[in-house]
């Protein structure tokens, strides 16, 4: 299962919020965050991209978010 990294601006150097997803989203797709009190968050994926830390290294998923909400 791929840990994720998502973004709400492509220039952030910490991401909105790290999760693992069943698969990768895709762009154009919505996703949904729980935050208390049982109130959700809606976002579209609007960027999806690897990224490499360090050479020869794994790369890391990430996608950047819009807040439909």
């Amino acid at each position: 299962m791929p840990i994720v990294e998502a973004y709400d601006d492509r220039d952030a150097l910490r991401p909105l919020f790290t999760a693992e997803f069943e698969f990768l989203p895709r762009i154009g797709e919505h996703i949904s965050r729980e935050v208390p009190p049982g109130y959700f968050l809606y976002f579209k994926v609007v960027e999806v991209w690897h990224r490499q830390n360090l050479t020869g290294g794994p790369f890391q998923a990430c996608m950047l978010l819009e807040l439909n909400d």
